[in-house]
């Protein structure tokens, strides 16, 4: 009997414990749900995210999935820091009050309300979830989409959002000032900065989010080796060892109980929770593993095995498989060339293979390209002169430049293919001279609204001609001033009646010794002054 009457009333003591906590909990997170900082950080990402839509980069109208699961990442920040403040303000608000004395006679603890601050972040994080969740499958369901989403980083925002919160509490549970958690808020914005600007860094895994090189090529998913997965488990250890170190802070815990027990339980959880982190933190900082670098390799040089092919009219399309979504938007720039040519040239049969170089990195900045192993491999997969192509796509407008220049480049690869019966292959830049010259950039910029803009965004970024690099190597074109102006104007003018004229003096104008005054002669259109000798190339 002396044992029922000792055991009811803990129990039922515990139980009102915990409904005070639960309880307390509820208010507080409608409280930080209605914080002042909470609500300018939500407003300000889904004013970014409005701008995307409406007025931002191109590129979101053609996403990568796996590259877009982890570039919503720092948007989100301003989400987190505001869960840090309101955070932090919500366990202070007794101190400011001068109210802390009389939680003092109240049936909760101070380790009981740091346990109802922390539950009360709960709504806030399934709030920044659903909005994370809600982007990528907005951007999953446009038509220009392809890739796979990497649910683990997109689970990398809430994660940041809640590690925030618990930062929060612990402070406001170690400092009891507000400005503690200003100043962490700007030592963290710096670390990010740091961390954005030196993106190759392994140790940048350590901080919040992982910002990659924004001018890398998109990779196909299993050639990332990003260990996402790895990084969530140290965001989710770190949250639940800031958690129980905030439940820890001076609680005294030298009676015997269930005080003592739920303090050992702490200490245990704070210990498994380093345990983790440290096991994570050292996973992130791996090199890329063998298996990936030689993939990479593998994709690089032979990649027609690893790619897969359709074929439509006269034309072959090869892609990696996360890829051939893509293939409409090629198509519709070749169909736009090959409407301008003659029959023979319209009717030959034409390859188009996707590339990549020297992927994960911008170290293929004037390295020449692996010629041999592509011709090699195009022999097998009897793809013969197959035109480049690239990862990056968009529509073409200004703002989003190295999309937008991968426009540029396959649609004047391909109109230099029709015009010459060869994409380049020397590992250096080839200048494209007189009507040829003329010719490759008007088919190129005429064949959609979208590489007309995307001409039109390079010409307006560069001076003295045009420059096109394949894959950003050694390789491409380079078309004098006078070309490139005449051509630009060109695309000025009805096409379809400078159609007609170029497929009636096609042979002429594909000749390699026909001038610029030449074509414009036989296009009916006058071509600017030359430029100074000492500025063109073309002689």
């Amino acid at each position: 009997m002396s044992t029922l009457t000792t055991t009811r009333p803990a129990a039922r003591t515990t139980a009102r414990t915990r409904g005070a906590v639960t309880a307390l909990a509820r208010t507080e997170a409608l409280r930080l749900l209605r914080h002042p900082a909470f609500l300018a950080s939500v407003a300000a990402y889904l004013a970014l995210w409005v701008y995307d839509l409406t007025l931002g980069a191109d590129a979101q109208r053609y996403p990568v999935l796996q590259d877009s699961s982890r570039t919503g990442q720092p948007a989100l920040l301003l989400i987190a820091v505001g869960v840090l403040l309101a955070a932090d303000f919500g366990v202070l608000r007794g101190r400011r009050h001068g109210v802390e004395p009389v939680y003092a006679v109240l049936v909760l603890g101070r380790r009981a309300r740091a346990a109802a601050h922390l539950l009360a972040l709960l709504p806030a994080v399934a709030l920044t979830a659903a909005l994370a969740v809600a982007r990528i499958l907005q951007l999953a369901a446009l038509p220009g989409a392809v890739g796979t989403i990497d649910w683990a980083e997109v689970a990398t925002g809430p994660a940041a959002v809640l590690i925030a919160g618990v930062l929060g509490v612990l402070l406001a549970r170690l400092s009891g000032s507000p400005a503690t958690a200003s100043l962490t808020v700007a030592g963290l914005a710096v670390l990010t900065f740091v961390a954005a600007v030196q993106n190759t860094s392994g140790w940048r895994w350590l901080t919040v989010v992982a910002i990659e090189d924004e001018f890398a090529q998109p990779l196909p998913s299993g050639l990332l080796a990003r260990p996402a997965g790895w990084h969530l488990l140290w965001l989710a250890a770190l949250s639940v060892g800031c958690a129980a170190l905030a439940l820890l802070r001076d609680e005294p815990n030298t009676a015997p109980g269930p005080q003592s027990r739920g303090t050992g339980a702490l200490w245990t959880c704070a210990a498994l929770a380093a345990v983790l982190a440290a096991l994570a933190g050292t996973m992130q900082l791996r090199p890329v593993p063998d298996d990936v670098a030689r993939a990479r390799a593998l994709a690089t040089e032979h990649p027609a095995r690893e790619q897969d092919c359709s074929t439509r009219g006269q034309v072959t399309y090869c892609a990696f498989p996360e890829f051939t979504g893509r293939i409409p938007q090629w198509d519709g720039v070749v169909r736009g060339i090959l409407h301008r040519t003659p029959a023979p040239t319209a009717d030959a049969r034409y390859a188009v293979r996707q590339r990549l170089f020297h992927p994960g990195t911008q170290a293929s900045s004037g390295q020449p390209l692996p010629q041999a192993a592509w011709d090699a491999d195009d022999r097998r997969a009897h793809t013969p002169d197959a035109v480049p192509v690239g990862t990056w796509w968009s529509a073409g407008s200004a703002g989003a430049d190295a999309e937008s220049d991968a426009v540029a480049e396959f649609s004047t690869l391909f109109a230099y293919r029709t015009v010459t019966g060869a994409p380049p292959h020397q590992p250096r830049i080839d200048t494209v001279c007189g009507s040829r010259a003329v010719l490759t950039l008007w088919l190129a910029g005429q064949a959609t609204d979208g590489t007309r803009a995307a001409l039109h965004d390079l010409a307006s970024r560069t001076t003295g001609g045009l420059s096109l690099l394949v894959l950003d190597s050694s390789t491409g074109l380079a078309f004098d001033a006078r070309e490139s102006t005449y051509a630009l104007d060109l695309l000025d003018r009805p096409a379809d009646d400078i159609g007609a004229k170029v497929r009636a003096a096609w042979t002429e104008l594909t000749a390699p010794g026909t001038t610029t005054d030449r074509a414009a002669t036989l296009l009916g259109v006058p071509a600017p002054p030359q430029v100074p000798a000492d500025e063109r190339t073309c002689r």
